[in-house]
């Protein structure tokens, strides 16, 4: 059985200061006016759930506050037309979320005396709901990481995208796969072409391996030699034999990356190979034909090379039989998740440790430009990776040029418009950010209307015309 104890009390001023006292408790915003909506009691919460300030409430009824445009809804008017409990939620300009009931009290005879308002906070409750979506969509990329990697090679790189952009482009690597065609993969430094390389060789179905150089990294003298391979005494310290690149490339691919590099001597003898599919050794009689796929790489422009004599023009359009040009992370953001997914996950099976990213921070590395591609990220992941602690990588323990990049001065820059615009409509579209901007930074909307040095319900247009 539940006792109920009764409050007794002759004073009038007594009993005032108990409603007032615990009307100020509530968590919740508690307001009450009169039939004509004008405030009669409001409590601390009130004013802090919704933003609209004291001296408004003072001064002006629900009803005007509605007029003009202060609040975009109130469930106190409505409950003063119909004489019902009416309920809505609202969004504030303060950013908050709420759910606002309002109840009628009614006399005897049926008239209105008063309307109770409630306002409920559920910023909380919608923010945990997106925080829920985030984990639930983070984990899905993290299973396709996981995935990719249990299903390809340890040894070797995988294709790692989300992006429509690289699906056109894998899908037209399988195609390509399926003939021996020259094949010239352009792309910036660190885009991935030497995976996309090997992706296709094994698509192909060769029997034979792939084989790759990077044509930038070998000395000029010694790169024929690794091409072509050696007779024994082709020249001094040539004690024995040796198989050059393209006799092991046989019935397989070879890879030249940063074919920009290769010297113009070597342009020549490689066009041969392409046309004849013949090859002799440094100091050799005996020519040799090999049967393979060649793959070219560069993140140069060959055409200017071309004209500047620099890179030969047949060569060029013999190797440009089929091209697939490899955007930069920054054109295809969608990637950048899968990616750095894919790179922890396997740090965490090396190191035997697991590690998870904060959404912030995989905003921030979403956000960034990426100047050297997947080969930077791969990088910062493992960087952070065995920099964090906690297990948990968060935003302050990025790189901080990463950091530094991602945070603009302004809410809207030049380089965010896509097309050029009239300029009615981009300052439209700066003042809209920028309201919304400093909305997130003020506590209520009357002192954001006071840094803008706008009244409030001009302040209220604005935002609602701005969505």
């Amino acid at each position: 059985m539940h006792k109920t104890h009764h409050f007794q009390t002759n004073d009038k001023n007594e009993l005032l200061g108990l409603i007032s006292t615990i009307f100020n408790t509530s968590h919740d915003g508690l307001a009450i006016c009169d039939r004509k909506g004008y405030v009669l009691l409001y409590n601390q919460a009130y004013l802090q759930l919704t933003g609209v300030s004291a001296d408004i409430l003072d001064n002006y009824s629900f009803i005007q506050q509605l007029d003009m445009e202060i609040v975009s809804d109130s469930t106190a008017v409505k409950a003063i037309q119909t004489k019902k409990i009416y309920s809505t939620a609202i969004d504030y300009g303060n950013g908050r979320k709420t759910i606002n009931t309002a109840t009628p009290v009614l006399d005897e005879n049926q008239q209105l005396l008063f309307v109770v308002g409630n306002v409920r906070d559920i910023t909380e409750l919608n923010q945990l709901q997106r925080e829920l979506e985030e984990t639930r969509q983070i984990n899905a990329e993290f299973q396709k990481a996981l995935e990719q990697i249990q299903n390809g090679s340890e040894s070797n790189e995988q294709l790692v995208y989300r992006s429509g952009i690289m699906h056109r482009i894998v899908a037209l690597a399988q195609r390509f796969a399926k003939n021996d065609s020259p094949l010239l993969l352009l792309g910036e430094s660190g885009v991935g072409k030497d995976v996309l390389a090997n992706y296709i060789h094994t698509q192909s179905g060769l029997g034979g391996d792939f084989i790759k150089i990077n044509c930038g990294a070998i000395p000029d003298h010694l790169l024929e030699s690794e091409l072509f391979g050696y007779e024994k005494g082709a020249f001094t310290g040539a004690n024995h034999a040796k198989e050059g690149l393209f006799e092991l490339a046989d019935k397989g691919t070879i890879f030249l990356d940063e074919i920009g590099d290769l010297p113009y001597p070597l342009q020549v003898k490689l066009l041969n190979v392409l046309q004849d599919g013949k090859i002799r050794r440094l100091g050799g009689k005996n020519v040799r034909r090999v049967q393979m796929r060649i793959i070219a790489a560069t993140n140069s422009d060959l055409e200017a090379m071309v004209e500047q004599k620099r890179f030969r023009q047949d060569l060029y359009y013999r190797l440009n039989v089929l091209s697939i040009t490899i955007p930069p992370l920054r054109e295809r953001r969608e990637d950048i998740p899968a990616l750095v997914f894919y790179y922890l996950k396997k740090m965490e099976q090396k190191y035997e440790l697991e590690k998870r990213i904060e959404p912030e921070a995989m905003e921030t590395l979403t956000q960034y430009d990426w100047p050297g591609n997947i080969r930077e990220l791969k990088n910062v992941v493992e960087r952070t990776y065995h920099m964090c602690e906690n297990g948990k990588i968060k935003v302050d323990e990025l790189p901080t040029s990463i950091q530094r990049s991602t945070k603009v001065s302004l809410p809207v820059t030049i380089e965010s418009f896509d097309t050029p615009l009239p300029l009615k409509e981009a300052v439209q579209r700066f003042e809209k950010e920028y309201i919304y901007r400093m909305l997130a930074q003020t506590k209520t909307m009357q002192e954001c209307a006071d840094l803008l040095k706008v009244n409030i319900s001009t302040l209220v247009r604005k935002k609602r015309d701005g969505k």
